[in-house]
């Protein structure tokens, strides 16, 4: 049985330059996901380096809550302080 509920969301704007939602979801008993998503009206920086993650596409699992809220201020942290940048050609 599939859960799929949220755990914790949470969005950084920087001015009018960008907006990104760390979002960590429950997805089964013992599992949690949480990515990076850009809410830029364009998309703009899907696909884009925030750190060691990927906008939009790094999923970081983890198998217990306290681990999933780890994983989440770890990328908030990095949401906040960090500028995304383009992947290398």
């Amino acid at each position: 049985m599939r859960i799929s509920r949220i755990v914790r969301q949470t969005s950084v704007k920087r001015g009018d330059e960008w907006t990104l939602t760390v979002s960590t979801i429950q997805v089964d008993f013992r599992a949690y996901e949480t990515t990076v998503f850009d809410d830029t009206p364009d998309k703009r920086l899907e696909g884009w380096l925030l750190g060691d993650r990927i906008v939009e596409t790094t999923v970081d699992k983890a198998s217990t809550r306290e681990e999933a809220m780890a994983q989440h201020r770890e990328a908030l942290y990095a949401a906040r302080t960090e500028t995304p940048k383009p992947p290398a050609n």
